[in-house]
């Protein structure tokens, strides 16, 4: 596979957001590129909005990204199929 995935993590500071961007960060085919929590969130560093609760630290990609409003159509477009 030549690119990753583009995702997007809604509720992205919870507890269940943190597992999946986590996850996410170390995987091979997907990349996280869009995260939106509530309105308490939106427009701060991930690493201001989101207290992590998880033992692993946080990822330094997720840290540095500005978290959006879940609003529909910001987040990451679904593309054709990916060609191997």
């Amino acid at each position: 596979m030549n690119r990753q995935i583009e995702v997007g993590v809604l509720g992205a500071t919870g507890v269940v957001g943190q597992q999946f961007i986590s996850r996410l960060a170390r995987h091979p085919w997907f990349k996280v590129t869009w995260l939106a929590a509530s309105e308490r969130s939106w427009q701060k560093k991930y690493a201001v909005a989101a207290p992590w609760r998880l033992a692993a630290p946080m990822p330094a990609e997720a840290a540095d990204m500005t978290v959006d409003a879940c609003v529909p159509g910001r987040g990451p477009k679904v593309d054709a199929p990916l060609e191997n």
